[in-house]
């Protein structure tokens, strides 16, 4: 397939973006119908009319994708992914595909410059989707449908603790503004309920303020909380494992066949 070099060529529809989560069109359009597919980034601005989305759009389906293909319901697996989608995007603009780590060592022979050939196209330096074509392109080992260090990786405790941590980063605690010794992953939402009622709470909706110095209370429940993810994650019967950044490049690659697939 060309490298995508135009703006059209970053943006997908609607049945492009159920191809990259590995979802039916029916439950594409059930999101779509319960609100819960990832925002459209041109409504109506498609062929026929119809919604177009960005890489970032991919990236939040692939996630919900990952989490069905774990065994949640297809609801609550939007809802989960909406609420990490927000909240990452709220941090860092997207979800984390994990690609920056290819321009490095031991995956580029030139570290830290980039691997590709320089032609006439704009760079989309910020589009995941440009920089993964231009990545596999490449003669950088880029090694699709493997996971690597750096990768997000999302823990759920008994179908209700979620908790986020770094893939391959053992011994590396995560900052805590209560617990002075750091943790082993990030306790960050609860999956309240079954079916179509199923909530997702954050941790911080359940303190009154995150200004712990002025609001000692609030400091002493999160602590609580904190520990409590951690006993649910350590007792927990079930454990699920989703690596988020693999979700995405993985998500990727399929849109890659299928354009060429259709191009061929």
């Amino acid at each position: 397939m060309g490298r995508p070099t135009k703006t059209s060529d970053l943006l997908f529809t609607s049945r492009e973006l159920a191809v990259a989560a590995d979802l039916s069109a029916r439950n594409m359009s059930l999101l779509h119908d319960e609100g819960l597919a990832p925002a459209a980034a041109e409504a109506g601005a498609g062929r026929g009319g119809h919604r177009l989305y960005s890489s970032i759009a991919v990236s939040h389906a692939a996630l919900i994708g990952a989490l069905h293909l774990a065994g949640f319901e297809l609801l609550v697996s939007a809802r989960l992914a909406e609420a990490v989608a927000d909240d990452f995007a709220a941090m860092y603009g997207k979800l984390h595909a994990n690609l920056s780590v290819f321009l490095q060592a031991p995956y580029n022979s030139t570290p830290g410059r980039r691997p590709w050939t320089d032609d006439d196209s704009i760079p989309q330096l910020d589009d995941d989707f440009w920089v993964y074509n231009r990545l596999i392109d490449s003669p950088v080992d880029l090694r699709p449908g493997t996971a690597i260090p750096g990768d997000m990786i999302i823990d759920i405790a008994d179908h209700e603790y979620v908790l986020t941590e770094t893939h391959g980063s053992r011994g590396i605690k995560i900052f805590s503004p209560v617990m002075k010794d750091g943790l082993p992953a990030s306790p960050d939402y609860r999956i309240v309920g079954r079916g179509s009622a199923a909530r997702i709470v954050p941790i911080t909706d359940e303190v009154d303020t995150m200004d712990f110095t002025v609001d000692p209370a609030s400091a002493a429940r999160y602590r609580a909380l904190q520990e409590d993810y951690l006993a649910a994650r350590e007792n927990a019967v079930t454990r699920v494992r989703i690596n988020v950044s693999l979700a995405i490049r993985n998500a990727f690659g399929r849109l890659r066949q299928d354009r060429t697939r259709i191009a061929a």
